[in-house]
């Protein structure tokens, strides 16, 4: 199976390197890295051109960056990840190995919190439990990682770029009649943005937002402050 990796970009001289340099270690290689540059104002481009990943160019927000570089890859499985997170040496092959084994359209992994405080850790402990509860009745994911099958993706619209949280919109849309599932491998995801709005808010606003994903009301939570490359850190 071939395997694509898709990385929306916005000003992330700070971690794209060090994503880029977890892909270049992985057990199992991807066949191809694919960098969608939003306009960075800084060194992004440059790193990703380093790491002989294929830049290509889109813009905000980050579900067109998304559609850019998904409808783009030709691979057979498609990993869509946040500039920001980090793999473990084995995530792809252990990763592939699950969506293989439980044939699966669609696969999300747990998501951990690199380098945390432990009230952090636990709110992750938390959603990973819920979204492991709900992934047969209420499939969803966040972009930090997300991997589906390309026929799947390009029968589709992609990503909805008038969603702020475009990335759970889309795994209920295209889990509809397929195979959606949790694996067992973790993704390391940052925690910037509970440092950056608190960890207590920023708790809050995804519970509130959580009755209106279930009711598939995703517009609702377009009036929260929650912009793409736009961190302080």
């Amino acid at each position: 199976m071939r395997l694509s990796v898709v990385i929306p970009a916005l000003n992330e001289e700070r971690h794209l390197g060090q994503l880029l340099s977890d892909i270049q270690r992985q057990s199992r290689m991807p066949d191809e890295v694919i960098v969608v540059d939003a306009g960075s104002s800084d060194a992004t481009v440059r790193i990703a051109k380093r790491s002989q990943a294929v830049v290509l160019h889109g813009e905000p927000p980050v579900a067109r960056g998304r559609n850019v570089g998904g409808f783009s890859a030709k691979g057979e499985l498609i990993f869509f990840l946040d500039a920001d997170t980090r793999l473990p040496e084995t995530f792809l092959e252990d990763f592939v190995c699950e969506v293989e084994r439980q044939r699966l359209d669609m696969a999300c992994p747990r998501y951990l919190p690199h380098d945390s405080t432990p009230t952090i850790r636990a709110i992750h402990a938390f959603w990973n439990m819920v979204l492991k509860a709900s992934e047969r009745t209420l499939p969803s994911g966040a972009g930090h990682c997300i991997a589906l099958r390309s026929e799947l993706f390009r029968e589709s619209r992609g990503f909805d770029p008038s969603l702020k949280f475009d990335d759970i919109e889309l795994v209920r849309r295209l889990s509809k009649g397929r195979r959606f599932g949790y694996v067992g491998t973790s993704v390391f995801v940052s925690d910037r943005r509970y440092r950056e709005e608190g960890v207590l808010r920023a708790f809050l606003l995804h519970l509130l937002m959580a009755p209106a994903f279930a009711l598939g009301k995703f517009e609702w939570a377009n009036h929260i402050a929650y912009e793409f490359g736009d961190h302080d850190h």
